[in-house]
Parts: C-alpha cells; structure tokens; sequence
C-alpha cells in the first residue's frame, strides 16, 4: 500500500473515532439534559438545592415584587408619580437593581433551554385568551401585595424559610387555583361548542422538517449570558453577577422538568391529581432543613418571614384564581414568555402594572397600615427544630389531604 493510501485510511479511521466520539458525547450529555424532558424528582430536588444555594449566597427565590417594582418605573415614565409597593424592592434602574436580575436570569434561562430543546415557537391566542390572561394577571397583580408576595416566594419559599404566613397562603391557593381551574374549564367548553367543524379548511400535508437553527441560537443566549454575568463582575457588582446566573438555573430548571406550580395547585381539585405537589412539597422539606440549618446560626434569620393575617389567606385565593386564567404563576408566565407564548406576555404586563399601582390604591406600601399583620417566624414556637418540626407537620397534613383527595376519585372511578 503506497504512503498516500495509509494515511488516507489513518484519516479516515481518526475521523470515524472523532465521530462516534462526538455522537456518544451528544448522546450523553446533549439529549438527556436538553432534549429530554427531566424527571419530577430531579426539578424537585435540583429546584431546593438552588434556592438554598441562593439564599446563601445573597437571598431566596421570588420573582413579583420586582416586577411590581417596574410597574411603578413605567408609570413614573409617563408622568404618575408612585412609588413601589414593596420597600425592599426601591426604584431603581432595572440594569442596577440586583433582584432584578433572577426575573432576567430566568428569561434568559428558560430561552436558552427552549432553543436548545428546539421547543422555542411564538404562539398565538384567540382574543378571549389575551382577555383571560390580562384578567389572571390583573388578579396576580393584587394577590400579589395583598397576601404577599406570589405564590413562590408566598408559599414555597417563606414555608422553608420558617415563615407562618407559608401554610396559611396554601389554604388560599388552593381553593383559588380551583376556582380558576373551573373557569378556564367553562371557557374551553364554550370553545369547543363553537366549534364549526364542516367549516374547518382542509389540512395540507406537513412540510419536511428542515434542520433547526434554534440549538445554535439556544447556545449563542448561553454564550451571552456569561458575558453579560463577566460583565458585572468585572465591574465588582458581584452579586448581580451571582443572582443572574442563579435565575438562569432556575430558568433551566423549571424549563426541563416541567414543574409547574398553578399546574400543582390546580390539579388538586380539579383533576383530583396531586403528583406535582407532592414533588413540589418534597422540595420544600429539602429546602426547610437546609433553612433552618443556616437560620439557627444567625444567617438572615427573618428572611422571607412575611407579614401574617386574614390577608394571607385572601391574596392567596385572589392570587390562586388569577395564576389559573394567566396558565402560570409568577415565575411560570416569566417562563412561558420567554418559551414565545403570547399569553404570558399579556399576563405578564397586566400583573406589573396592576401591582406597581398598589401605593396609588392603598396609600402605602406592603406590609403597612391596617391591612397588613405582623411577621411571624415558626422559630417562636420551639427554637429552629420546633419550627421546623412544625413545617414538616403542615407537609405531612397537606399530603395527606392530597392522598384523601385522590382516593376520593379512584372510589369514583
């Protein structure tokens, strides 16, 4: 064999290595993060992990009072003046503002997962989608500085951080994501009965999928993404950096797994299916034991230890139906927004707005005046352990209800 063939066959053959290198790479790596969707144990646990990690490193998970915060920038830009409902959330220039940056972190996030998945599409509504999402975010909106803040930060984050207004803003969430449940339901029905199906065009044949490009731009928003965290660190602002890449993980994480918190509310009642809330309350009692852990040594011990009173519960149930007819709570219409649904724009709109208005309506900020009740940490109920203790309780009863509810279908099946 002449020395021009040998090393066309050693070419060749390193060629073919480099390829079936490269696919088991991709087998290995790329199609179980990217491709497929994860399991519910993993969004569970990786989503616990995350915002124990966050909190910390600078602070906890909670995506509406920053966004109410830029409802009350828009409306100082068109000239009524208004300050932002929640003291802890100033005005402040979105680009500067650190909590700001997990809402953004996840936007991009969600993105850059939904095109490396080629799962990203605009998506379009009829109008009386847009008006049931503007109404859901409306009512997000209020629920949002009534119980507060949403149903994340309200409920999933304030009950690991010890906060009693965590249980109680479940007892609302649940019977408000019901009734929201059934009106979306009663909207569907209308849908289908309108339906004209011999006045439907005739199908045509679907086009050859062409190779997508979206994995390319999916990973061109990861490249961003980095330099836009760099960016603020090299300019010493390094827990922007930080919580911009911690939403990003929040972004990705519930983009892959699907875990999706109206959906767990929801379907208690509506379905009479509890599988993701009882995912989502095992996160929690991860969470709770890493919480009290750093709580007990003195670390931020009344974060998200949250104002306690009927409000709890009433924003919760305003909060619940208004999450339901958006098709996402907080963190979900951020998610699907950023996935190109049109509807979660709308909400998202609505929801700042109606929020940034609070100080014009009520007349001060959240958590003052007559409406509000005091913070109350569990840990004021025997020490870190007991509150915990208490934590674990509230979860084993709301499982156990949900148990009782889903029972209750299979003797009716």
């Amino acid at each position: 064999m002449s020395d021009c063939a040998t090393t066309q066959t050693r070419f060749a053959t390193a060629t073919s290595r480099w390829k079936a290198i490269t696919n088991n790479l991709v087998y290995v790596f790329y199609v179980p993060v990217w491709r497929k969707t994860w399991p519910l144990w993993v969004g569970a646990v990786a989503l616990a992990l995350a915002n124990l990690f966050m909190f910390a490193f600078a602070r906890a998970i909670g995506v509406f009072p920053q966004m109410g915060m830029w409802g009350a920038q828009i409306y100082n830009l068109v000239g009524v003046k208004v300050d932002a409902p929640f003291t802890a959330y100033p005005l402040t220039p979105q680009h500067l503002d650190m909590h700001s940056m997990i809402n953004f972190g996840i936007i991009l996030g969600v993105a850059m997962a939904a095109l490396l998945a080629e799962e990203f599409k605009i998506r379009k509504e009829h109008w009386t989608g847009y008006a049931a999402a503007a109404a859901g975010g409306v009512l997000m909106g209020f629920g949002t500085v009534i119980m507060p803040p949403c149903n994340v930060g309200g409920f999933y984050t304030a009950t690991m951080a010890l906060s009693l207004s965590g249980p109680l803003a479940a007892i609302g969430l649940v019977p408000g994501a019901y009734v929201g449940g059934l009106l979306m339901k009663w909207q569907a029905r209308r849908a289908v009965e309108a339906l004209n199906f011999g006045a439907l065009p005739a199908g045509t044949p679907a086009a050859k999928r062409e190779s997508s490009v979206q994995p390319c731009v999916g990973a061109a928003v990861g490249v961003a993404l980095l330099v836009i965290a760099l960016v603020y660190a090299a300019q010493g602002m390094v827990k922007h950096c930080g919580l911009l890449l911690f939403g990003a993980t929040f972004g990705v994480i519930f983009q892959r797994s699907r875990l999706c918190f109206t959906s767990a509310f929801r379907e208690i009642l509506i379905s009479r299916d509890g599988t993701l809330m009882k995912w989502v309350l095992f996160s929690v009692a991860i969470g709770t034991v890493g919480f009290a852990l750093l709580k007990a040594t003195g670390y931020q011990p009344m974060h998200y230890v949250l104002p306690v009173g009927l409000h709890t519960v009433v924003g919760g149930f305003i909060f619940g139906i208004g999450m339901s007819l958006a098709g996402g709570c907080g963190i979900g219409i951020l998610w699907r927004s950023a996935e190109g649904y049109m509807r979660a724009w709308v909400a998202v709109l609505t929801g700042m707005m109606t929020a940034g208005a609070w100080v014009l309506i009520y007349g001060k900020h959240v958590g003052e005046g007559w409406l509000y009740g005091k913070p109350h940490s569990l840990a004021e109920y025997g020490g870190w352990f007991g509150g915990s203790a208490i934590v674990f309780a509230f979860l084993a009863v709301f499982y156990l209800f949900i148990l009782y509810v889903e029972a209750g279908k299979r003797e009716k099946a």
